[in-house]
């Protein structure tokens, strides 16, 4: 329902959206949730944003449950999680997640809740998992669990329960949990109408390209991120891999090596026969995880700085990585799990500073590396 929908924003998001620019439907709900706030002096119709300890247990060798109802988790913070649904389903034979309106964080102009809601069912039927939306009587203390709530408990130990440490001490640790790639699939609707591209990208070896370069802003709106989360000289070290990767397909006359550029905010690349332009992937009628699970089926590598798009890049099983992860735009200084899945060994890049930063050490490695695999790949 979308009224509940509301209860995750602060009143200074109502009062904005009451007041500025927004369709009248957004208008009308954001001034009725602020009046009942008002008349309720701010204890109802609002999720809060807890300073309590999430709570946890493993009571249960059979049952697990992850309880993320009012999480309020963007879909990185879900790709965090999601690293541990493999192992969780191992050990506990019966893996159930419960969901609510607010689970999700939700933009209140466009929601994209369809969004969230088809990865949540694509790793459902990946992982074998139940989803359990909202239940009137859920008996957490007879499971082992998780659960995460904006409202009753999303910190440990101060901190947001994503914090690198806390990600060990609860999954790690407690639960003894190892991190795990997805094996992203693609359905056959989507596989029969886009066959020609699927069939393309088999037949080809495919690199992943997507670092953000948006130096006009048109998508990205903080100065500080025209080059992605990362500093300037390591996405100039990204671009002279791109470089000299491009070059050397050109040079060589190679013709089944090809670049997909992934990233709507990875602008001004060359666009030729060796590029595969997937960044507007959504026209082909693909949704975020069947675009994950079509490169998960064809592609070979990636290549990329860091964020969401690249966290679930890595998360998936058949594809190998090369990123540039440095902290340069983060207080906390430490990638392990967060910014890149813990199960990531560098797959024959080396790296400084790893597992806490990913930079790569020189650009020839990275070059040789991948047109090793290269050479396999025709080989096979």
């Amino acid at each position: 329902m979308i009224f509940r929908n509301f209860y995750q924003h602060s009143n200074t998001i109502l009062l904005r959206l009451i007041v500025f620019r927004s369709p009248l439907k957004i208008k009308v709900i954001s001034f009725f949730i602020f009046l009942l706030r008002i008349l309720t002096l701010n204890k109802s119709f609002n999720l809060g944003d807890s300073e309590n300890n999430l709570k946890y247990s493993n009571k249960n060798k059979k049952r697990f449950i992850l309880d993320l109802r009012n999480a309020k988790l963007n879909l990185h913070l879900v790709g965090i999680i999601s690293q541990f649904f493999i192992d969780i389903k191992k050990k506990y034979k019966n893996f159930s997640i419960i969901t609510n309106e607010n689970t999700f964080s939700l933009n209140p102009i466009k929601m994209y809740k369809k969004e969230f809601d088809d990865l949540l069912l694509s790793l459902k039927k990946i992982v074998k998992f139940k989803l359990i939306k909202d239940p009137k009587k859920v008996k957490l203390e007879n499971s082992s669990y998780i659960q995460i709530s904006k409202k009753d408990g999303y910190k440990l130990n101060r901190k947001d329960f994503n914090d690198p440490k806390n990600i060990q001490k609860i999954f790690n640790i407690y639960f003894n949990l190892k991190s795990f790639p997805i094996n992203f699939d693609i359905n056959k609707v989507n596989k029969n109408k886009n066959f020609k591209l699927y069939k393309t990208l088999k037949e080809n070896f495919i690199l992943v390209f997507y670092p953000t370069h948006d130096v006009e802003m048109k998508f990205e709106t903080n100065k500080k991120r025209k080059f992605g989360v990362i500093n300037k000289n390591n996405f100039n070290l990204l671009k002279k891999v791109f470089n000299q990767i491009l070059f050397k397909i050109e040079k060589e006359k190679i013709s089944n090596f090809k670049i997909v550029l992934l990233n709507k905010k990875s602008l001004n690349w060359p666009e030729n026969k060796n590029i595969i332009d997937l960044r507007n992937f959504e026209k082909l009628g693909l949704d975020f995880s069947q675009m994950l699970g079509l490169l998960n089926k064809t592609g070979n590598w990636t290549l990329g700085s860091e964020g969401t798009l690249q966290y679930y890049l890595m998360l998936s099983s058949n594809l190998k990585h090369t990123v540039v992860v440095d902290n340069s735009h983060w207080k906390i200084k430490n990638s392990f799990g967060t910014a890149v899945p813990q199960f990531y060994k560098g797959n024959g890049i080396k790296y400084k500073n790893m597992p806490k930063n990913f930079i790569p050490i020189d650009v020839s490695q990275i070059i040789k590396t991948i047109f090793d695999d290269y050479k396999r790949f025709n080989n096979k």
